[in-house]
Parts: structure tokens; C-alpha cells; sequence
């Protein structure tokens, strides 16, 4: 299980604290997006080899 929560991808709450502390909230929230496809993808394949 704790593979599995380790392909997961970040949480939606790091751009509102982009946003709280004045950083660039269109960076954070790409950034989000990228780890929300990557772990969609990583996701798929640790189960498909943890079976």
C-alpha cells in the first residue's frame, strides 16, 4: 500500500499555499497537473506489476 500511495500525485493544497505566500500560483498548479498525469500513469503500471 505504501507503494502505491508513493506514486500518487501531489496535493491540490500546495497552490493555495502558492497563492497564500505570493509565489507563482500558475507554475504551482502546472506543476500539480504534471504530477496528476504522471501518477495516473505510475499508478497504472505499479498495480499492473504488483498484480
Amino acid at each position: 500500500m505504501l507503494l502505491i500511495e508513493s506514486a500518487m500525485p501531489s496535493a491540490m493544497l500546495s497552490v493555495a499555499f502558492a497563492k497564500r505566500y505570493g509565489c507563482d500560483v500558475w507554475l504551482a498548479s502546472q506543476l500539480v497537473f504534471a504530477t496528476l498525469l504522471g501518477g495516473m500513469v505510475t499508478v497504472t503500471v505499479m498495480m499492473r506489476l504488483l498484480g
